[in-house]
């Protein structure tokens, strides 16, 4: 009997020792991935195709997104951390981080080099909101403000008007200032529009990214078809000129 009872004990531990085992392999299998961490990842992959799409122009659009990604990422950690028996992910959270933050530091640091130093020695930096028809008149569509850059060498950003006549090889087209009048088209403000004329040799190929443009301005309010547009710009006719034509000397 004695021998028996032995026998009885060791076959009992050895069974809750499996037991004790297979209860910590089946809590581990239950521990399911953060939705923080899934959520960080993306977001960090998110901004980097803005990157890739848009380069050092659209940061104020993919910074945010890093910083989003940053703060869902701290989140993670603690809540990974807080209920260890619950979630996985802190590996996925941590790449996400260093995605966001390495990338933040290199886009800012990238966007604030091009803006002090893209602007051609001789030419003064303007923008769309710059040439905004406020307070003027319908007598007189130009502000004094803004008619002192007729004739004056000016230096530019935005993106080209969709109704181009082709995608390749363009050598006169209309320069937009937002991305929804670049994606959707339609005929812009005559003050929210350009009119440029390359030198020749000069040529671009039409695309989503914002261009950086170098010249003369020019103030005209002629009525007129706009340069470089074809049909397919509104549907029915070709885009109307505005107030600004630039000669232009270079463009990137």
């Amino acid at each position: 009997m004695a021998e028996d009872s032995l026998f009885s004990d060791d076959s009992s531990d050895e069974d809750q020792f499996f037991s004790s085992t297979r209860s910590e392999i089946d809590a581990s299998q239950y521990r399911s991935l953060s939705p923080w961490a899934v959520a960080t990842l993306v977001l960090a992959l998110l901004a980097l195709s803005l990157l890739i799409l848009m380069g050092p122009d659209g940061v104020f659009l993919y910074a945010p997104v890093q910083l989003a990604g940053i703060v869902v990422g701290l989140i993670a950690m603690l809540k990974i951390r807080r209920n260890s028996f619950e979630f996985t992910g802190e590996k996925v959270t941590r790449i996400g981080l260093m995605i966001n933050t390495v990338f933040l530091l290199i886009m800012t640091t990238w966007a604030t080099i091009v803006y002090f130093t893209e602007v051609p020695e001789g030419y003064s930096r303007i923008s769309f909101s710059t040439l905004e028809a406020e307070g003027v008149s319908a007598g007189s569509p130009i502000s004094p403000a803004v008619a002192q850059y007729d004739g004056e060498p000016v230096f530019v950003k935005g993106y080209i008007h969709p109704g181009v006549n082709g995608l390749g090889n363009i050598t006169r087209f209309v320069l937009v200032g937002d991305l929804k009048t670049c994606c959707f088209g339609g005929q812009p403000k005559p003050w929210d529009m350009i009119e440029v004329d390359l030198l020749e040799g000069q040529q671009v190929t039409y695309n989503m990214k914002k261009r950086g443009i170098w010249g003369r301005m020019r103030i005209d309010l002629t009525p007129r078809l706009a340069v470089g547009s074809s049909k397919e710009a509104t549907g029915e006719a070709q885009l109307q000129g505005g107030y600004f034509r630039l000669e232009a000397d270079g463009v990137k």
